[in-house]
């Protein structure tokens, strides 16, 4: 044994060590207080297969978290290099944003292989009231937000402010909850992480009656909630929330509340069974197999994101896709027709009623919408009875 022992101990020696992925940006980064400005190009470069992979991506991070230094959000880099021309990552990949921008992370799309490198070009940053010597950017390579190497060059911050010209993030998480009494508005939100954060602006904007209010109701507040009780039933609330620093203000963020009487939303009816089938509703439905696709995609249009629930083009819209689903006897598309829906369409009913009344049945020659006026008021009736 003892003759085989030192060849054992050489073959370990001889055995190839892991080597961490390395950081390299073309020169050290200078800033100057409350400047925002863009990095020289950072160059990652895998020194071993695995370890820059396209489950973790690539995350580059601040060497201190709690120094005064955030990420600049910008959509999309750009990327060249070696992974580039192998299809490893994109040319300009989407930037995401972690831990309220202290991490950024640029996805990969395949595991590089040894010595593969990609050059990031167009990465910002926001420097704040700190001035500072050597700080360095980190990256980590599989996934748990600790550095796993570091840029050669550093950053620094001189003691010399500049004008801030840079907005500070907006508020995020904004929600506005009308209380079931419908006396009261909760709102609340998550300040944004900036430096120099002086703290939100909320204004509100009330219609009442015909007359419009325009207040502000919290003002550089630290606050993250608040409860608005000046409402009452048939006004129209819209709130404005910012972030705001020294000099400037960041984008708003917006909510309206209509007060209505019906403010509740109950849960959905469950529509009606399909009947059994006739000649005549044999032909319609074909029609209505053959408009299905159509109804679907005009549904997520007139109730796109942003429109209020109640609004009679999103109502009509969804009438005509629970109808055919119901007829059609189809499950796949997940939209029905709540106790609120009814009760607005069964009130709006009215005035189309009158319209066909007067244009279609006593008129001398009736409208060319009559046809289309009648199959709608068909489709409501068919739920609200």
């Amino acid at each position: 044994m003892k003759k085989i022992l030192p060849i054992v101990v050489l073959l370990a020696l001889l055995a190839p060590v892991a080597q961490a992925a390395t950081l390299f940006s073309q020169n050290t980064n200078s800033f100057y207080k409350n400047e925002t400005k863009q990095l020289w190009p950072i160059t990652v470069t895998a020194e071993g297969a695995g370890e820059i992979t396209a489950q973790h991506g690539i995350n580059l991070l601040f060497e201190n978290p709690t120094i005064q230094l955030l990420w600049d959000a910008v959509p999309t880099v750009s990327a060249s290099g070696t992974a580039v021309q192998g299809g490893k990552i994109a040319s300009e990949p989407t930037v995401g944003y972690l831990n309220e921008y202290r991490i950024v992370h640029i996805p990969v799309l395949a595991d590089f292989a040894a010595g593969e490198s990609v050059t990031l070009a167009g990465l910002r940053i926001r420097a704040y009231r700190y001035s500072f010597g050597s700080q360095f950017i980190r990256l980590d390579t599989n996934g748990d937000f600790v550095s796993d190497a570091q840029d050669v060059n550093k950053m620094e911050v001189f003691d010399q402010a500049l004008t801030d010209h840079t907005p500070p993030y907006a508020p995020t998480d904004f929600t506005a909850v009308l209380a079931d009494d419908l006396k009261s508005v909760s709102l609340r939100w998550k300040n944004s992480p900036d430096w120099d954060l002086i703290g939100a602006v909320l204004d509100r904007k009330r219609v009442r009656g015909g007359f419009t209010q325009d207040i502000n109701i919290l003002n550089n507040s630290i606050l993250t909630s608040y409860v608005d009780t000046d409402l009452q039933v048939g006004d129209v609330v819209t709130y404005k929330l910012y972030s705001t620093d020294n000099a400037n203000f960041s984008e708003a963020l917006t909510k309206t509340i209509e007060v209505r009487s019906f403010a509740v939303e109950p849960p959905p009816v469950v529509n009606p069974p399909v009947p059994p089938t006739s000649p005549a509703q044999s032909d319609e439905q074909e029609q209505l197999t053959s408009l299905f696709s159509y109804y679907k995609v005009r549904q997520a249009i007139k109730c796109r994101v942003g429109v209020p629930a109640s609004d009679s083009a999103c109502l009509w819209a969804k009438i005509d896709v629970v109808y055919a689903q119901t007829l059609l006897g189809r499950s796949d598309v997940q939209i029905s027709l709540s106790a609120r829906d009814l009760y607005l369409m069964g009130l709006r009913i009215v005035w189309p009623e009158k319209r066909y009344q007067t244009e279609c049945v006593e008129a001398p020659v009736p409208d060319k919408s009559c046809p289309a006026l009648e199959k709608s008021i068909k489709r409501v009736h068919y739920f609200i009875d």
